[in-house]
């Protein structure tokens, strides 16, 4: 294990833009969330529209994962990646001028579709420049940065909005957002291979795997994003926490994927991704459930952090089942297909939960309804078995 991580670290410009690329993402993504109570004040908005915001992003995520996944196929990681991040970024800073709720959704939904060609690329990045045994410590690397930037935005985004505002905080969110862009561009590089174009024919939709891995990425990327989008809100409305505590207990949540991302790679690799993702399903359906009965005190805190592991435990495992379960030669369009159910998820659980929340006046048959089809994901991975 070392030596792979230290073959790995030499190439340090490809390992830091890719994480910078993903970390800029995260920040971009969460930016708004961790602002979410003024700005649900500020444009009077229900809960159901307040859920639109984060599923109009996902709705040009999901658009947006073909077209970047062409270019980035043509193009290269390189300007590939550097340009979503700049259109992200972009959309950021004009979000900072939202005044009405449907110019706030249109500007979501651009920023989902500007920033939906960092992670496919990413992985494609790491494919062309890492060894078959080096590609899951590399990825998991990468994906720390995604979870660094949920942790930098939960912090630096309200404690700035406090004192200019959450329309100017997210403006200069987003200028900084456009400098990560440029410095991307001077690290990333592409090598000579060239890409492997989607071939339809070759998709298993006659395997009941293929089509359980898709909903399996549903729940993973939608409970995740259901996370990020309404945990800020529930614990200034529920718990009563100010922006400090709202800050630590999401910082807690996104520390845990820091270690998560690397260790469920690692894990993974020992004891098969397959059980790793029952396990984790299993225990997430439990730990969901067990927030809905509103834990309060060091539980919660303890509960949020174990949230975050869980989700950010069972990523690299859910695409690294991709070519064990079906080969190499198809695992990058079966990744990117996998991608859009999991984009989809992102759009569709959070505006559930929005729903529900004005439906019922309360987020607990919100929770209940997520654990239930976390439980449901757990069993039909049951029915998973890699060929080794």
């Amino acid at each position: 294990m070392g030596v792979g991580l230290r073959s790995v670290l030499k190439k340090p410009r490809i390992l830091f833009g890719g994480f910078l690329g993903l970390a800029t993402l995260s920040i971009m993504n969460a930016a708004y969330t961790n602002v979410l109570d003024s700005i649900k004040s500020d444009l009077a908005l229900t809960y159901t529209w307040t859920g639109a915001l984060m599923s109009a992003y996902f709705v040009g995520y999901t658009i947006g994962q073909i077209p970047w996944g062409i270019m980035s196929d043509r193009k290269g990681s390189r300007l590939t990646m550097s340009l979503s991040v700049l259109g992200v970024s972009l959309s950021t800073l004009l979000f900072g001028y939202s005044d009405t709720v449907m110019k706030a959704i249109g500007l979501r939904f651009l920023a989902g579709l500007l920033g939906a060609g960092i992670f496919v690329p990413g992985v494609k990045l790491v494919s062309s420049w890492f060894n078959s045994d080096e590609r899951g410590t590399a990825l998991g690397i990468l994906n720390i940065g995604g979870s660094s930037g949920m942790i930098l935005a939960s912090w630096f985004v309200p404690l700035l909005s406090a004192d200019i505002g959450w329309n100017t905080g997210l403006k200069l969110t987003g200028v900084l957002g456009l400098a990560s862009a440029a410095l991307c561009y001077l690290l990333l590089k592409d090598t000579s291979t060239e890409g492997r174009s989607m071939n339809l024919r070759e998709l298993p939709v006659d395997r009941r795997e293929f089509w359980i891995l898709c909903f399996m990425q549903f729940i993973r990327l939608g409970s995740y994003y259901t996370f990020i989008a309404w945990m800020p809100l529930v614990l200034r409305e529920d718990y009563g926490f100010s922006v400090i505590a709202t800050s630590t207990a999401m910082s807690l949540l996104n520390i845990a994927g820091i270690f998560a991302n690397p260790i469920g790679g690692l894990v993974s690799d020992r004891l098969g991704e397959q059980r790793v993702l029952l396990g984790g399903f299993l225990l997430l359906s439990a730990l969901i459930f067990t927030l809905a009965l509103q834990p309060v005190g060091v539980l919660l805190y303890v509960l949020l952090f174990f949230l975050g592991w869980v989700l950010n435990f069972s990523r690299s495992p859910s695409f690294t089942i991709i070519p064990r379960l079906f080969g190499t030669s198809s695992a990058g369009s079966i990744s990117g297909i996998n991608n859009t159910f999991a984009s989809f998820g992102a759009f569709a659980l959070p505006l559930l939960l929005g729903y529900l929340r004005d439906y019922t006046s309360s987020y607990q048959v919100g929770w209940f309804t997520l654990a239930s089809i976390s439980l449901c994901s757990s069993a039909l991975l049951s029915f998973v078995k890699p060929d080794e």
